[in-house]
């Protein structure tokens, strides 16, 4: 953690003090993001899951997502704790079970080696759905899928890394040539990026949408509207999706304009496993659910 000023790591450390309580009084003692517990707490039993690196790590990018204004961070950090605990996004993560033709549309992939500049990067294949409007009826079935690809593709953030702790996602528009976006298409991409921009600051470094045709221009400036300046910044825009080796610097599946020879599908990793906190809360869910 890198602080700017001796007024922003002061506006830390008061968050920091102030958690316990926040917890406590305004979040019924839920105290996970991410799959990581947040507070050591009085349980003995439980203090070995906190990890006081990965936590800090995890205050400072809510400090630094909402620049170090103590009473936004205060109450963005108890609105997330809140949802994850109605949402529930390790179980639309681990436990739940989703539409294959849902779970074909999203891939992780994650390229550790030195010279990449993207590690961890999250693709959304859209020419699947082409033809597909159905998938979106149930709105909530796409929101949990959705959601639970993305803590996934968080498993994967290195919270104490600064090389590592943040991703990338790739919107592959491929073949939609023939997609139009309903109400149920507007609304769901509406309802995901509010979620994304509300509950999961500072993780995104940069959006790719690649092979976009022109006329399909109305997705990207849709979507626009639904986020603020600072992650519209992030936005690349690519018709021809071969250029994005040129921003992704270890980029190897040979459409995206890497040699690999291997499809973008062999080089998904479908086996993510929680964290030891994670696993913990899940098993509790369930066995509460026997009860």
């Amino acid at each position: 953690m890198k602080f700017d000023t001796k007024e922003s790591e002061a506006v830390f450390e008061k968050v920091i003090t102030h958690l316990p309580e926040l917890i406590e009084s305004k979040c019924k003692g839920y105290d996970e993001i991410y799959g990581y517990k947040i507070i050591p707490g009085n349980d003995e039993n439980l203090i070995q899951f906190y990890d006081e690196d990965i936590a800090n790590a995890i205050i400072f990018k809510f400090c630094k997502g909402y620049n170090f204004q103590y009473s936004i961070i205060i109450e963005k950090i108890k609105n997330v704790l809140i949802w994850r605990r109605d949402f529930n996004p390790l179980s639309a993560a681990y436990k739940e079970v989703h539409d294959p033709e849902l779970v074909e549309v999203g891939l992780l992939t994650h390229y550790p080696n030195e010279e990449s500049n993207k590690k961890i990067v999250t693709w959304n294949i859209y020419g699947k759905l082409v033809k597909k409007k159905h998938l979106f009826k149930e709105a909530n079935k796409f929101l949990r899928y959705r959601i639970g690809l993305m803590e996934r593709s968080i498993r994967l953030v290195d919270f104490t890394d600064d090389n590592n702790n943040y991703m990338a996602q790739v919107h592959d528009y491929k073949g939609t040539s023939v997609w139009k976006m309903d109400s149920d298409m507007k609304r769901c991409v509406k309802d995901i990026i509010a979620i994304f921009q509300d509950y999961y600051p500072e993780l995104l470094s940069a959006k790719y949408f690649v092979y976009v045709p022109t006329f399909l221009g109305w997705v990207y400036d849709i979507i626009k509207k639904f986020v603020d300046e600072s992650t519209r910044k992030k936005f690349v825009v690519l018709n021809d999706g071969k250029k994005l080796g040129k921003y992704i610097t270890y980029c190897p599946a040979v459409p995206y304009g890497g040699k690999d020879k291997k499809s973008l599908q062999e080089q998904n990793i479908a086996e993510i496993r929680p964290g030891k906190y994670a696993q913990y809360l899940l098993e509790k869910q369930i066995i509460e659910e026997v009860d």
